[in-house]
């Protein structure tokens, strides 16, 4: 397990670089703009990216055909790759909750820390759900299908909804949420968004043994 694990990252390090300037640009942008959300939408964003690079980078280097003729568990290739996928995620998601704190007490606004904390949560919970599954549609018809899928299941709707609310189209359904949300208060929503990342975390693991079936009946 740790051999492949090893050459999971082996391959991954070759785009590293690449991966690293989406966090830097959205830093940036955060910066900038004064909006610390814009640094933690780098959440989301990488949680659609990582897929994509790490099977890119073992297809480049023929790790994904070799994988399969080496007498090794199949569901070791697979734990591997969703491994090295959370551990980077959590990686991402430990910068964020670090720059919503320092960025905060910089600018005396330590009020809205928890404010940033729920942003960063939520973003956390989205990322989760769609590295686990990229992944698995990944394994099931390649990562390029997976990537037009995601783009369709998950931007497309929020594009949707993005437009509609800067024309100012009335959704009784967003409007209801929208709310229903306002109602609620800083504590139970942080609970709320804790509870929606523990079903993030589920979903991962559905998505796991998934891909394990759906990898052991792949072949060369």
């Amino acid at each position: 397990m740790k051999a492949i694990l090893y050459a999971d990252w082996m391959n991954f390090r070759l785009s590293i670089k690449s991966m690293l300037l989406a966090p830097v640009i959205f830093l940036v942008w955060a910066v900038i703009a004064e909006q610390p959300i814009f640094f933690f939408s780098m959440l989301v964003v990488m949680g659609y990216m990582f897929p994509s690079t790490a099977f890119s980078a073992e297809q480049s280097a023929g790790w994904d055909r070799l994988s399969l003729s080496l007498p090794i568990l199949r569901h070791e290739v697979v734990a591997s790759r969703f491994l090295l996928a959370l551990a980077v995620n959590l990686t991402l998601f430990a910068c964020s909750l670090v720059f919503a704190t320092f960025y905060c007490l910089a600018h005396g606004q330590p009020q809205a820390l928890m404010e940033n904390y729920v942003s960063v949560l939520a973003c956390e919970a989205v990322a989760v759900i769609m590295i686990g599954v990229e992944m698995a549609v990944a394994f099931k018809w390649g990562i390029q299908k997976a990537g037009y899928i995601m783009l369709a299941a998950f931007f497309l709707p929020l594009a949707l909804v993005f437009a509609a609310v800067s024309l100012e189209i009335r959704i009784p359904l967003l409007a209801a949420a929208g709310r229903w949300l306002a109602g609620v208060d800083e504590r139970r929503f942080v609970f709320l968004l804790l509870g929606c990342l523990s079903v993030a975390l589920m979903v991962y693991l559905l998505c796991y043994r998934v891909s394990v079936r759906l990898y052991r009946k792949k072949e060369l």
